[in-house]
């Protein structure tokens, strides 16, 4: 007769050594495809981006090394070993002393929130700002003056909402700028004729300008016919890439806001102010 309860089965004294071991090579196996996928493909980018921001972020912690690296750019005597790494892609508009994550947190009183504000020496970044994504060499001047590579400034933003006013359009791969502004929707050229109705523009008698407010600065490249050299100047604001195009078309501009400090230039720098 069979016994009523048969005895158990007897385990081999390695399964759980085998089973342990199954797990350990299973594991090391997903670590070596994930390994794989994020090195060989787009998926480990933000990973890689924000170690290498980290490590130029770090940087600061060693002061001498860092300074060492910033004369040898600045000095231009760095060798093939002075290596500088390319910022992420995400900072391709990045302005260190017009940084929005830094000015949210300050005062808005007279607009003190959207002046510059630099970083301090061991807080800015070391990397190269990356151009956007399919970068061409630009156009010349004075073509320049008239449209550029839509690929350059990639934002259709001010085209759209300033379009009608003669800001700018988009025409295939270009943007182009037929001369208007807020103020002179009619055109740049037809406007300086007007003011020459009231000051010298022609002649000689004005020969530097200052244009507050520039928009893409239209009216400044337009004087550079009548051999006025004009500084354009706008703030970062909802239309931030204004002086971007300003720039990319070869005008003189740069980002600042009227609030709490002068304008860092010497008395009678200028002949004009328009405003």
């Amino acid at each position: 007769m069979r016994p009523a309860n048969p005895p158990a089965s007897k385990k081999t004294p390695g399964g759980k050594q085998w089973k342990l071991l199954d797990i350990v090579t299973a594991l090391f196996f997903g670590v070596v495809i994930v390994f794989f996928i994020l090195v060989f493909t787009s998926l480990g980018d933000p990973i890689a981006a924000s170690g290498r921001q980290a490590l130029l972020r770090g940087a600061g912690a060693d002061p001498k090394q860092r300074m060492k690296l910033i004369a040898a750019v600045e000095s231009g005597a760095g060798d093939h070993r002075t290596v500088v790494e390319a910022c992420p892609a995400e900072y391709v508009d990045y302005m260190p002393c017009e940084d929005p994550k830094r000015s949210s947190q300050l005062s808005r009183v007279m607009n003190f929130y959207r002046e510059r504000h630099c970083p301090k020496p061991g807080e800015s970044l070391l990397c190269l700002i990356p151009p956007p994504q399919g970068y061409k060499i630009p156009v010349r001047w004075p073509d320049s003056l008239h449209k550029i590579w839509h690929s350059n400034m990639p934002y259709d933003k001010i085209a759209d909402r300033k379009g009608h006013q003669g800001w700018m359009k988009k025409e295939g791969e270009y943007f182009i700028f037929p001369g208007g502004g807020t103020m002179f929707p009619d055109g740049a050229v037809q406007y300086v004729k007007k003011l020459g109705q009231y000051i010298p523009i022609i002649g000689g008698a004005l020969r530097t300008a200052l244009d507050m407010g520039c928009g893409v600065a239209s009216f400044g490249g337009y004087l550079l016919s009548q051999d006025i050299l004009t500084l354009s100047f706008a703030p970062r604001d909802s239309h931030k890439a204004q002086i971007q195009f300003a720039l990319e078309r070869g005008i003189p501009a740069f980002v600042a806001m009227l609030g709490t400090r002068r304008l860092p230039f010497p008395a009678f720098s200028f002949d004009l102010v328009h405003c």
